[in-house]
């Protein structure tokens, strides 16, 4: 016996390929050849001969009748991608049956609902419905159209006329797409400790914060709460847990949106955001194709013959297309996170090129022409766990109502309380804008409000005030200028929110609300970066703030200047508070530098020092290690005023079951801290129970028998447990979703069917992905017959119980890699009679993982 350490991986379609020399491809109807690659199809049917897979000489030949034909395929299921008109449409299981009609065995492609919903075509070029229990052959179902599968790149090329087919954004994907998930149910768990000493006092605290979900079919329960414990001087404090939102949910495609029953939080956009019990129906732009998500105009323009359309924005192409005579409209531009103008340049066919400027400031209340968001939401209103009696209902819309200009309004009503307010956006050559009003009236009953005289009211008081918000952004590109300029004035005393009304009026003879108390009036920001390329970048940003019933004013300003000498990071800074109503002010500079000292490890150290003469510095080393930089950790040493010292150190350690967090402190006057986090997930799915690092709302779990330690590609480094699931933390709603498995570190007799796939989950769902795993048994046989000549390639062998071992390669190897039995007899057939078959008696071991064995038979 000889042992060999590699691990072949054979298919009778991987040999035969490669013997043939040449791509066999399927036909559904011929096409035309693409300019990128040959999909002639028009070639005359193959001829070869079949004694090219006799390799004995025995005369015995194999059928391959059917691979003389052109664009042959075997009659099966194949994974492919689906292309129309050279654009991809995305992936799917093709079905190929053979058609008993033909002359000779021929297998044709399937047209399936799924395969419907990928080509999207307009509904008058499909004559035939698809179907799923029976096979409707494409070419009948859409005569119009030309098909080719390439079976070498797995790959279907479809061409039809455009005008039947559907105009739809680059990278859009069908909501007949979207995945629901699976079954499973988790709970994601954040824990801290921390511990304190000072001279002779101890005290310590705990907190947990917990999330919880189940999903059935499309619904998603989620479920978010916290409790805190805490100990001081022998006393021991229990806080009752708190729930924070409780609900189901799922997605609708026709309405682009969520619906959410329970407990939860309306989303605070345009208006008031608070906690409701109820139902709530709002718009997800992640159903968007990311073309379509955030801002950007749209590019109108016309060519005068067929021409090149390129985007510029800050010297750099953002978007190329090639169009014909005539009007043109560009509609899904990437949304940028830089400001800056876009230069449109039109290059006609004999080379003379015309250029145009659309003005282009991001702002958030932006959004596209013919785009919207919504929300409506109606329940009783929500406090921590109580549930008041105060029905309230709110809706919200924002519309892209021009290129330029986005209108935004809602309401919110209650019984005592009604509020409105109307926005709009502008983009313009000299930045963006946006402005929006709040009307408020609001009702407080009897006994509920202190007024300005500092009595009681004894009749219901109805209060109307508003508040203004205005917000601009502009970008100069030539001198790499940012300026950000928010106001906010609420220029009404009576000016309330709907809480403010709320629990004035339900806390009736226990508490009141006082006109009187402080609230905000005028807020002012004021932020600018100028970049001076590698000179460095200069930050300034202030804000300014005052109140009613309050004297005096409150402002803060920041100025700083951050850059870098050769290795050498640094930072220097000027920062100012002052408050008008005590007269304190306090001015401070700093600086801070950071050293590289390689291999993720760095030197830091920072200095300060404020207008009483009170300084402090810090100096320490961090960094983080390990294959996947699992562990992190940081020492630092402080110093501040009249001698005052302190050390710290902190500690990270990230895994595929879940961080830990850990850090320690220690003063010279006594003062010790020790603190400690831990935070994870545990699932629950088909499979057991399963624990990783904390999820987002939509995750993954994978799964592999028998494939423990193998390293899932999702760039974090998770590992397949010892039952072979594993977490994948994150995944993106409403995208393609690429996930695989590295089966490097496992033994040689582990063979994945495949190593990637590919999944487009809905919101809040939760993918079980099964990677199918087969155990190899590491045997080769070197088969003769009595007569000394080799058996055919591709023959067949199967054991005892008529279960398939494997095929006969090249030199009459047989690769046994379906062995059940450590002995018994294998048949081999190459074809029909006896006279085409033979057998052996074999004994091996079945233990040996690692090694290949190999042994010389005899086949009679």
């Amino acid at each position: 016996m000889r042992e060999f350490s590699f691990n072949p991986r054979l298919s009778l379609i991987g040999f035969l390929i490669g013997l043939a020399c040449f791509p066999l491809y399927a036909k559904a109807e011929n096409v035309p050849n693409t300019p990128k690659e040959s999909l002639n199809v028009e070639d005359e049917d193959v001829e070869f001969s079949a004694g090219f897979l006799n390799m004995g000489g025995n005369g015995s030949n194999i059928d391959v009748a059917r691979f003389q034909q052109k664009n042959s395929v075997l009659p099966g299921e194949y994974p492919a991608a689906v292309w129309v008109n050279g654009k991809e449409k995305g992936e799917m299981t093709l079905r190929f049956r053979d058609n008993e009609n033909a002359d000779m065995p021929f297998a044709q492609l399937c047209f399936t609902p799924e395969l419907e919903a990928l080509l999207d075509l307009e509904s008058a070029a499909i004559k035939r419905s698809p179907s799923e229990k029976e096979c409707v052959f494409i070419q009948d179902a859409i005569p119009d159209g030309k098909a080719v599968f390439n079976t070498g790149q797995q790959r279907l090329e479809f061409t039809i006329a455009q005008a039947l087919t559907i105009n739809r954004p680059r990278d859009y994907i069908s909501p007949s797409r979207w995945q629901t998930g699976d079954v499973a149910a988790f709970a994601d768990y954040n824990i801290n400790h921390s511990r304190y000493a000072n001279q002779g006092s101890q005290s310590s605290q705990m907190f947990l914060n917990l999330r919880t979900g189940v999903n059935l079919g499309n619904w998603a329960f989620r479920h978010s709460g916290s409790k805190s414990w805490s100990q001081s001087e022998g006393q021991s404090y229990n806080t009752p847990y708190q729930t924070y939102e409780t609900y189901v949910q799922r997605d609708f495609a026709p309405i682009r949106g969520l619906v959410t029953l329970g407990d939860f939080y309306t989303s605070g956009q345009v208006v008031e955001g608070f906690a409701l019990r109820g139902i709530d129906i709002s718009s997800d732009d992640r159903m968007l194709s990311p073309s379509q998500l955030g801002f950007a105009p749209r590019v109108q323009g016309i060519a005068n013959s067929n021409a090149v359309v390129s985007i510029y924005q800050n010297g750099n192409i953002i978007y190329q297309t090639n169009v014909t005579p005539g009007p043109f409209v560009i509609d899904d531009l990437y949304s940028s996170g830089y400001n800056g103008d876009l230069t449109v340049e039109i290059k006609e066919a004999d080379g003379k090129v015309r250029s145009f400027i659309v003005p282009f400031s991001n702002v958030a209340p932006l959004i596209r022409m013919g785009q919207f968001r919504y929300q409506v939401a109606a329940g009783r209103y929500r406090s921590g766990e109580e549930i008041y009696p105060d029905n309230v209902a709110q809706s919200m819309l924002q519309y892209g109502l021009y290129n330029n200009i986005t209108i935004n309004t809602g309401v919110t009503y209650s019984k005592n309380y009604l509020s409105g307010a109307l926005g709009l956006g502008l983009n313009t050559p000299i930045g963006a804008f946006s402005v929006d009003s709040t009307w408020t009236r609001s009702t407080f009953l009897p006994h509920s409000l202190v007024d300005e005289n500092g009595a009681m009211n004894t009749q219901p008081s109805v209060r109307k005030g508003y508040s203004l918000h205005g917000n601009y952004s502009i970008n100069f590109n030539r001198t790499r200028t940012n300026i950000t300029l928010a106001a906010y004035r609420y220029s009404s005393r009576d000016f309330y929110s709907l809480s403010d009304v709320i629990n004035a009026n339900h806390f009736i003879g226990k508490s009141f609300f006082s006109v009187l108390s402080p609230r905000p009036k005028n807020q002012y920001q004021l932020s600018i970066i100028q970049d001076f390329d590698k000179w460095g970048s200069l930050y300034l940003v202030g804000a300014t703030r005052n109140y009613w019933n309050k004297s005096g004013s409150y402002h803060q300003y920041q100025l700083s200047y951050a850059n870098r000498f050769k290795w050498l990071s640094y930072q220097i800074g000027f920062s100012q508070t002052i408050d008008r109503q005590s007269g304190q002010r306090d001015n401070q500079i700093y600086l801070s530098m950071s050293v590289p000292l390689g291999h993720n490890h760095s030197l830091s150290s920072n200095y300060a020092r404020n207008s009483a003469g009170n300084s402090s510095s810090q100096i320490g080393i961090n960094g983080s290690f390990g294959k996947n930089s699992q562990w992190s950790y940081g020492v630092y040493g402080n110093s501040g005023q009249e001698g005052y010292r302190n050390m710290s150190a902190n500690m990270s350690y990230r895994n595929s079951y879940f961080d830990f967090d850990a850090s320690a402190s220690r003063d010279n006057r006594g003062s010790r801290q020790m603190s400690s986090n831990l935070s994870g997930v545990v699932v629950a799915h088909r499979h057991g129970i399963t624990f990783g690092e904390s999820v987002g709302d939509s995750f993954a779990v994978v799964h592999a028998d028998g494939a423990a330690g193998a390293e899932v590609n999702s760039g974090q480094g998770q590992t397949l447990d010892w039952f072979g699931n594993a977490i994948v933390p994150y995944t993106q709603p409403y995208r393609i979703n690429e996930i695989g498995i590295d089966p490097q570190n496992l033994p040689l007799n582990i063979e994945f069917d495949g190593t990637e796939k590919k999944i487009i989950p809905r919101a809040n769902s939760i993918h079980v992905i099964d990677f199918e795993t087969k155990r190899n048994r590491l045997v080769l046989f070197n088969l003769t017959r009595t007569n000394g000549e080799l058996l055919p390639m591709a023959s067949e062998a199967y054991d005892e119980q008529g279960q398939f071992v494997g095929y006969v390669v090249q030199n009459g190897v047989l690769f046994a890699g379906g062995l059940q039995q450590p002995k018994g007899t294998i048949k081999v057939s190459w074809g029909n009679g006896e006279q085409n078959q033979c057998h052996f008696d074999y004994s091996v071991n079945l233990d040996n993982a690692t090694q290949m064995q190999q042994y010389e038979k005899v086949c009679q």
